[in-house]
């Protein structure tokens, strides 16, 4: 399972302290605004800060008293949108009662003087008040079905910023919503947590000692029965990410020849494996290269470019299907249709099309000695190219993501997949509300009812019941 991002509007609520969760400190008053080294606001006279947690959720998150606290000798105040009533509050310690909707919970400091600043703010959720606990229980029982966890997002892996070690997010940050993502150390104990086996990506900024110091960190942090799946960067073949444009950049620098961003690829994937491998060790590492699915030539370049197949584990891909009907060409033709008949058409492309790209894939993999996965993999109806603007397409593909069949059409893909010799297949992704830039979400909030969430109860009941772990 690949999870979402972590931001004050997901709708994944990970953590029992939420403040982590929240947003970009929002400026009022006369500028400009001052922050230490954490980021915790310095104000002068008239100058405050806001923040939101649990934005735009429709009421999916959890009801009851929240506590807030914090140290320092600033002003906060817990009071406005889903906040029904302030409970009791004295210096360091609010707490508010808040009935879940779309507002959300706003936080705001009114005073944080630079001699003694508000620190250590902390939201707790109802019943967590000072917990050592990290992880919500209920986030963990919806994780229980998968036996891999993939961090792309909570690492914020595309256009990442990341080159050195010491720009790494921090377990002490006062969030960890920022585009630096999540700490590592977090990532491994929800692997730890959960069970499984975590997959990072490895920044395409980083340079060899974060390589080296995240290999050494992994192989401190995480349980010693669990394999680590590691990537360098997230889809660089893709041209809407940066890092598909630095490696063609470095490419060419480097004189490697064309494409130039398919041999830095390798080249880069190569050694971050190396790297990596000497602080962790090779038992329990799975190196994996990857490649667009609907491009088997191109990555069939990849495994044949610098000995790239014989210093990698496993190859991935991007198993969607139904790509095709948010497209701007076929926009007229599919507003024809009902939610019923998208799916039958879908149904078509993964017992036709879609079962002969697995083949081909599998095909390829064995060649090279490898093991097939998929990275990400689940259905792609969204508009795309334009179309996503289009409202009527919108309605359609979301209702047809919600109709009871889909659930038919995952366990069929994962069928074909696993029977023509696919391995581990990483759905993309675990809670996320539609929209008109898709419905990625195997749940469409975190304590969706499993009878309404179609696309989570299928590849839960495939992993239980197939072996999937």
């Amino acid at each position: 399972m690949n999870l979402g991002g972590v931001v004050d509007w997901s709708a994944e609520w990970p953590f029992v302290e939420v403040f982590k969760t929240s947003r970009k400190w929002m400026e009022n008053g006369p500028g400009p605004f001052t922050y230490d080294d954490r980021g915790r606001p310095l104000l002068r006279p008239g100058q405050m800060v806001e923040t939101l947690i649990f934005r735009d959720l429709g009421g999916h998150y959890p009801a009851g008293d929240y506590v807030t606290t914090w140290s320092g000798g600033g002003t906060v105040e817990v009071r406005q949108f889903d906040v029904t009533e302030v409970i009791s509050q004295r210096p360091g310690r609010i707490v508010s009662r808040v009935k879940p909707g779309d507002g959300g919970i706003l936080v705001r400091v009114t005073a944080s003087p630079a001699s003694d600043p508000v620190r250590d703010l902390r939201v707790w959720v109802p019943g967590f008040e000072n917990s050592k606990a990290t992880f919500h229980p209920a986030y963990l029982e919806r994780l229980k079905p998968f036996g891999v966890i993939r961090f792309m997002d909570w690492q914020r892996t595309n256009n990442s910023p990341l080159f050195t070690w010491s720009e790494r997010p921090r377990l002490h940050d006062e969030r960890w919503s920022t585009d630096l993502g999540v700490p590592l150390e977090v990532q491994i104990d929800l692997a730890n947590a959960a069970g499984a086996d975590p997959w990072f990506c490895v920044p395409h900024l980083a340079d060899d000692d974060y390589i080296r110091q995240m290999g050494r960190l992994v192989k401190e942090r995480l349980d010693a029965n669990r394999k680590v799946y590691l990537e360098y960067s997230n889809e660089v073949w893709n041209w809407g990410f940066g890092q598909t444009s630095f490696a063609a950049a470095r490419g060419k620098r480097l004189k490697l020849g064309a494409p130039d961003h398919h041999r830095f690829y390798v080249k880069r994937s190569v050694e971050v494996f190396d790297l990596f491998a000497k602080e962790f060790g090779r038992e329990r590492l799975v190196r994996v290269l990857s490649g667009q699915f609907a491009n088997p030539s191109d990555c069939e370049f990849i495994l044949s470019t610098a000995d790239a197949a014989k210093t990698a584990d496993a190859f991935a891909v991007g198993a969607y299907f139904g790509y095709e009907f948010g497209s701007p060409k076929s926009l007229p033709s599919t507003l024809r249709m009902a939610p019923e008949e998208v799916l039958e058409r879908c149904g078509k492309e993964i017992d036709g099309t879609y079962r002969e790209l697995i083949r081909r894939h599998v095909a390829m993999a064995r060649k090279y000695n490898l093991r097939l996965l998929a990275y990400e993999g689940g259905q792609h109806l969204v508009g795309h190219s334009g179309a996503e603007n289009n409202e009527e397409l919108m309605k359609l593909l979301i209702a047809a993501n919600r109709h009871p069949k889909m659930a038919d059409l995952y366990k069929r893909q994962l069928t074909h997949w696993f029977n023509e010799g696919g391995d581990v297949f990483a759905a993309f992704s675990f809670a996320g509300r539609p929209s008109k830039w898709g419905s990625w979400g195997s749940l469409e909030f975190q304590d969706q009812p499993l009878a309404e969430a179609h696309k989570y109860r299928a590849l839960a009941d495939f992993a239980n019941g197939a072996g999937g772990r």
